[in-house]
């Protein structure tokens, strides 16, 4: 939703940008050339030979007063006011060149003046006094009035597009895994927003072209370069993570370990995800939530078989919902654990075997997990269930989880 009400309000700003940057284009058809292209300080002004609105609007008027106004930020602006017909007046500010001050000034109380309209808004105007005449741009003259919307524009593109990539990523790969962040998140916000940074640049600098061109192409160049750099930042940080996931040390636990946690998997699989694990000497099994201590066996069910650890890894856009995130309530602390960690392993015996098994766990407890999958794996083959306290299982070549 986010990304749809951002690129259509771009969408918007890309159409007044270029019905502003048309109106430009047509703004300087309104100067007469040469027959060598040079301009020739003529204007297309109405009258007998040109009609509107395919001409400049004369007005000519007086100056009643030029007041200099000094700024830290913008200099010099010069306050015009001008006598119109019928008594009204006609207040500009303007920026005015050191090179048409004198004149300007002059012209303070006795000059003359003549305003160019064009499509109801003030574009020119032409200022004598003592025999001199200057030429001056309006406050919006044609340039002006494209980079605002067009500079706008652009950043809500790029902040519209790492949205909805954002969107798209976690519809296809989920959002579950804290390594899938940087490519759904940062590397994508990042890329798109400087993009969107760079089409406001190229809106300024594109005011004497007004070229949409020039915006998109800028924004392409800085995007490509960021686009760059936020991925090899993005798979840095990822191989940085990687080891605490995928390299995990498993640790033996030497007392009862009970934490939140799920089994899936089919057949008798299926009721041992009751929200809570525990590790311990005696095994893992699946036991009431809550997190009481001992070795009661009240409502404790053990795993139906023994298992192979095949890895470990972040959670897959299609592993089960709950093996993907706490179906529990928070701890006690306060604290959201975020996404489990998940055991991939294979069911070696029990009802269903060469079963597809997943444990799913928080990182700090998945050692504990995987500790008795090793403790298990180092039994011989065919050994008595009853001398491996109920639990099978084993590693992937008999040591952690990796690939």
């Amino acid at each position: 939703m986010v990304a749809v009400v951002l690129l259509g309000s771009a969408w918007q700003m890309a159409q007044i940008a270029e019905r502003k940057g048309a109106d430009d284009h047509a703004f300087r058809r309104l100067e007469i050339h040469d027959a060598e292209g040079r301009d020739t300080g003529r204007l297309k002004v109405c009258g007998n030979r040109y009609q509107e609105p395919f001409c400049l609007r004369a007005e000519h008027v007086t100056v009643n007063d030029v007041m200099l106004k000094l700024n830290k930020k913008t200099g010099a602006r010069y306050q015009f006011e001008f006598g119109r017909s019928g008594g009204r007046t006609l207040d500009v500010s303007l920026n005015v060149r050191s090179d048409d001050q004198d004149v300007v000034e002059a012209a303070s109380g006795q000059g003359k003046a003549t305003l160019y309209w064009w499509r109801d808004s003030l574009r020119l105007l032409k200022v004598s006094a003592g025999g001199q005449e200057r030429t001056l741009h309006a406050a919006h003259y044609p340039g002006w009035g494209f980079t605002p919307p067009a500079a706008f524009g652009a950043v809500l593109a790029g902040l519209g597009l790492a949205a909805l990539w954002a969107g798209l990523w976690r519809i296809v790969r989920g959002g579950a895994s804290r390594l899938n962040r940087p490519w759904q998140t940062t590397a994508p916000g990042v890329t798109f927003t400087l993009a969107g940074l760079g089409g406001a640049l190229g809106a300024l600098i594109a005011t004497n072209s007004h070229s949409v061109r020039t915006v998109a192409w800028t924004a392409g160049v800085v995007g490509a370069v960021s686009a760059v750099g936020a991925a090899l930042w993005a798979y840095r940080w990822v191989r940085r993570s990687l080891p605490e996931v995928e390299r995990m040390e498993p640790v033996v636990p030497v007392d009862e370990h009970r934490f939140p946690g799920v089994v899936w998997g089919p057949g008798p699989w299926k009721a041992l995800s009751i929200g809570w694990l525990r590790a311990g000497p005696q095994g893992l099994a699946a036991v009431p939530p809550g997190p009481a201590t001992g070795t009661g066996t009240f409502g404790v069910q053990r795993f139906p078989g023994r298992l192979r650890l095949i890895r470990v890894r972040t959670p897959h856009r299609d592993d089960p919902l709950g093996v993907r995130f706490h179906s529990s309530p928070r701890e006690p602390d306060g604290v959201d654990r975020g996404p489990f960690t998940v055991a991939e392993c294979e069911a070696l015996s029990g009802p269903v075997p060469g079963a597809r098994v997943l444990i799913g766990a928080d990182k700090d407890d998945m050692p504990y997990v995987l500790g008795v999958l090793s403790a298990a794996a180092s039994f011989p083959p065919g050994h008595d269930d009853r001398d491996r306290h109920d639990v099978q299982g084993s590693s992937h070549d008999g040591s952690t989880a990796s690939h």
